[in-house]
This record gives C-alpha cells, sequence and structure tokens, in this order.
C-alpha cells in the first residue's frame, strides 16, 4: 500500500541557487531537503547549473572519443583495487563497457592516464576533465556537508572524514543488445562505494528502486545529476540513509554513455555517535571502504544476503 503515497519521480534539489551558502535560509532548508530524500529513497535529482550545456556535450563528445581508442590502450587502464581500471564485455555484462581515471581530481592523474589512451596527445581532453571533475567534485562536498549538518555532526567530523575522500571517474558504455528482447543492460545493484553522481545525456535507461520495491526512470534533462548513497554512507548513518538500489535498463537502439563520479573512503570510520539511540542501536562496526571491496568479490559476499552486513554488520 505505501507505494500508493509515493510519487513517480524522484525529489529534485536546486544546488544552482547563487545565495545558497552556509548559514543562510536557503542552506538551512536544502539541508532539510537532502536528509529527507536520502532517508526515503536513498538518492535524489541534483540540479546544477554549474556545469553548463557546452561543457556536457564536450565531456560526452570526450567519452565517445574515449571509448574509439584501440583495445591495447584501454587495457592499460589498470589496477590493484577491484573495480577500478578498465572493464570490458563479459559474460555477466556483455554490453558494459568502463575505462576510469582514479583520483580525478588530481590533473597529475588524468594527465597520466591521457598518456596512456593517446600517446601523442589529445585537445582540450585535460581541461574538459578537470573542470567537470572539479564541479561534481564541489557538488558532492556540498551534498555531505549539508547532510552531516542535518545529523547535528559538528563540521570538524565532516571535515576529518572528507580529508580521506578520494573520487573516481567512470566512463560508462552500454552497448546496443543484438537481442531486441533484452531488457536490462546492467543489473540491479547498490555501489560500494560512499556516494555516487551519475550522469546521463542523450540517452537515458537509468532507473532506481523505491522502498517499497517500485523502480522510478530517470530522465535526462540539463543540468540534472542523479546523486546516490552507496554502502559506506549506509554503514556511516547506521541504516538511516540506505544505499540506493539501481539498475540499467532498456534505452532503445541506441548506444548509451554516462559518467559516474564515486567517492571513496581511504580511511576508517564508524556510526558517528549522533545516530545512535534507543530507536537507532548501533548496526555495524567500524569500516574499511577498499577492505570491503576486496571482501565483495570473495565467495562468502557472493553467498551473503547482504555483503555489507555480512562484512561489518554487529552479529545479534
Amino acid at each position: 500500500m505505501g507505494s500508493m503515497t509515493l510519487p513517480k519521480e524522484l525529489p529534485t534539489i536546486n544546488f544552482s541557487l547563487q545565495e545558497m551558502k552556509p548559514g543562510s535560509s536557503s542552506w538551512a532548508s536544502t539541508c532539510k531537503q537532502v536528509r529527507h530524500a536520502l532517508e526515503e529513497y536513498g538518492c535524489f535529482v541534483a540540479l546544477y547549473q554549474q556545469v553548463s550545456p557546452e561543457l556536457m556535450n564536450n565531456i560526452f563528445g570526450q567519452s565517445r572519443d574515449l571509448f574509439e581508442v584501440p583495445l591495447e590502450n584501454k587495457v592499460k587502464n589498470t589496477s590493484e583495487e577491484p573495480y577500478r581500471g578498465y572493464i570490458g564485455p563479459n559474460p555477466l555484462m556483455p554490453l558494459y563497457e568502463g575505462i576510469a581515471i582514479d583520483n580525478v581530481t588530481s590533473p597529475q592523474e588524468t594527465e597520466k592516464f591521457r598518456d596512456l589512451m593517446w600517446p601523442n596527445g589529445k585537445t582540450k581532453f585535460c581541461e574538459i576533465v578537470d573542470l567537470f571533475a572539479k564541479l561534481l567534485g564541489d557538488l558532492e562536498n556540498t551534498v555531505e556537508k549539508m547532510l552531516f549538518k542535518s545529523f547535528g555532526i559538528p563540521q570538524e567530523q565532516y571535515e576529518l572524514l572528507a580529508r580521506s575522500n578520494s573520487h573516481l571517474l567512470r566512463f560508462l558504455k552500454y552497448k546496443t543488445p543484438e537481442d531486441r528482447d533484452t531488457v536490462v543492460r546492467f543489473p540491479r545493484h547498490t555501489d560500494k562505494n560512499f556516494t555516487t553522481i551519475v550522469v546521463q545525456h542523450d540517452v537515458a535507461g537509468l532507473e532506481v528502486q523505491t522502498k517499497d520495491g517500485d523502480w522510478i526512470s530517470v530522465e535526462s534533462a540539463p543540468s540534472q545529476f542523479l546523486f546516490m548513497a552507496g554502502d559506506g554512507l549506509q554503514v556511516w548513518s547506521n541504516d538511516r540513509v540506505k544505499a540506493c538500489q539501481h539498475r540499467v535498463k532498456h534505452c532503445g537502439d541506441k548506444t548509451r554513455y554516462s559518467l559516474g563520479m564515486f567517492t571513496f573512503n581511504n580511511g576508517v570510520f564508524q556510526v558517528p555517535k549522533q545516530l545512535i539511540d534507543d530507536s537507532h542501536p548501533l548496526l555495524y562496526n567500524q569500516f574499511d571502504n577498499r577492505g570491503f571491496i576486496r571482501f565483495y568479490i570473495t565467495e562468502e559476499a557472493k553467498k551473503a544476503e547482504s555483503p555489507i552486513k555480512a562484512y561489518c554488520g554487529i552479529k545479534t
């Protein structure tokens, strides 16, 4: 019955207001919106006009060029960490291809990546990616500051956590299936990091699942980005915010390009004392994001009903 009370669209929160600064009335009201949306849906649509239509066209133009790079160059995008390097089509995900820049808010990392993909150089790639990554990083910082504020967590605790954060930008491509009856291009899952910003362009297809099991389509629109909670935020919030279940479904007969900015916490944190009370007893031990990702690929995690609870949940 609960699904009848929820709108078939996600909340949209405006982060483009010029007067929205800490301490202002618009900042306070937006803090409440952020917390409500994340607690109710695990995600929301961010209206963020700081990313211009021109920049969007430029970053997706670079993305299309990137997937035309020879395979022998793409496979040089490697990492010792799971899920961070190049991921090509495979039997489990035959329509998916992804390439990532780790620590993307560092211009030196963008340059290193460009030189791997294009040894002879690539016009404007670094300039476009650096600006795009900075703006999305600013949005992620703002949202997390607001969430901490709304929960009554001191600013210094946010700053301590943020110092351990890093950002990974993944370029994503979903091919058109040969079998026209294929509906899902990427199956239902939660992200294993702290938060994610998903950027769609001219082809939509992203869907998120509500608490009641309904699916909501996320439309592609100018200056709109989906902000999602990952497993790390679920742990930090002591289950007040649940990681967003999402998938990529049928998106017509076009190849779909999208981008994901993934925030990882590289330290070890635990649930803040402010989020523990009689109604919300402590549910998790301390959390190591990198340790969890390594655990997630083990047989134990694959068999677990909830990998995150198997990894650091308090046994009752």
